[in-house]
């Protein structure tokens, strides 16, 4: 089968998470109001909310951009695949949920930590489910153009497994160390930013004898 569908109904999913985040910094109540102060207080107050939401809209913009580079090497699809992308897109729709834990709580110290680790593991949760298509795509090109090139994919699969590995030491300081972990989801987010790599296409031989 085509990706023209897949490619459509995943966009759609970005564009309905992406749109969530700016449900989870809230509208205040008067009581609200009164108990910060004032509206200015009240605005000031929830930058975190702020924070969280710009983050996350970089980072959902980030995979939707990554996902429709994949489909320019990526040519078919089939069920198991179509799976697949279900459940990346299921971990991208999860994203607008670990965003509103971390703009609640990052400020506080008693959750902070809690708030940081719900959210790199939120974070890691796409990458993860790309190298398990890719994996699946790339098998035999089972669904990738038969002229990739066998290093753009290998570095393509190291990349990501870097990325994971940069998230699980996120994940893991995030017990004890929480601003050390958003520094490392910076750094990251730095590196994904970076234009991919052009698919590199292995050119077919040339027949050497001259025809008649």
């Amino acid at each position: 089968m085509t990706t023209s569908r897949l490619e459509a109904f995943s966009d759609g999913v970005f564009s309905i998470a992406i749109t969530l985040l700016i449900l989870e910094v809230k509208i205040p109540k008067h009581e609200d109001l009164l108990h910060s102060g004032g509206l200015y207080n009240y605005l000031t107050s929830i930058w975190p909310s702020y924070l969280a939401y710009a983050i996350s809209f970089l980072v959902i913009g980030i995979y939707w951009s990554n996902h429709h580079w994949l489909y320019s090497f990526i040519k078919k699809t089939d069920h198991v695949f179509n799976l697949l992308n279900i459940l990346f897109l299921m971990t991208v729709s999860f994203m607008p949920f670990t965003t509103a834990i971390l703009g609640d709580f990052i400020s506080d110290p008693l959750y902070r930590n809690a708030s940081v680790t719900a959210y790199c593991i939120g974070y890691v949760l796409p990458p993860a489910t790309v190298i398990i298509m890719v994996l699946y795509a790339g098998h035999h090109n089972r669904l990738m153009d038969p002229l990739l090139s066998r290093s753009f994919k290998n570095r393509f699969i190291v990349k990501l497994i870097f990325g994971m590995l940069l998230m699980g030491s996120a994940i893991a300081l995030s017990f004890n160390y929480p601003m050390i972990s958003m520094f490392i989801i910076g750094f990251s987010l730095i590196m994904f930013l970076l234009p991919p790599t052009k698919p590199i296409y292995n050119l077919p031989k040339q027949s050497s004898e001259s025809g008649n």
